[in-house]
């Protein structure tokens, strides 16, 4: 009786297609954020190496959990920094100073309130959007400098 309860018993680690799914869900859920950060790294690898305000590696610390709400601060302010350097060196013209900072730096304090309940109701969509700016801001400013 013993043997057959525990054959029976069925945990979430030993639930292979729970696991599977489980696992699958985090890919999808983390698919946008690799394609983000490979934009972030491009952004940055197209400026000439005085431009860089940081080396185009340093984006990936942002898989690290926790440590990717501090940051994302540094990616969005040095790839911002990296563009705007890169962009008067080939004296191309820019509108303003440090190109999507605002919506980058507004991304990344919304992430910050999204650990409040109740508030992250709002904040979350509003995060995504803000995200989704910045991410095609910098998009379409590397994607000129080819």
């Amino acid at each position: 009786m013993l043997i057959y309860h525990f054959s029976k018993y069925s945990g979430p680690l030993q639930d292979q297609h729970g696991l599977a799914a489980t696992l699958i869900v985090l890919g999808l859920l983390l698919l946008p954020r690799v394609f983000y950060l490979i934009t972030m790294y491009r952004a940055i690898d197209r400026c000439s190496q005085p431009s860089r305000a940081m080396s185009p590696g340093l984006v990936w610390l942002s898989m690290v959990p926790l440590l990717n709400l501090a940051w994302d601060f540094i990616v969005v302010f040095m790839t911002s920094s990296s563009l705007e350097r890169e962009y008067k060196a080939r004296s191309r013209p820019l509108s303003g100073s440090y190109p999507a900072l605002g919506p980058g730096i507004a991304f990344c304090v919304l992430n910050l309130v999204e650990w409040i309940p109740i508030i992250n109701l709002i904040i979350v969509p509003l995060s995504l959007v803000l995200w989704i700016i910045f991410w095609v801001k910098i998009a379409r400013l590397s994607g000129n400098l080819d």
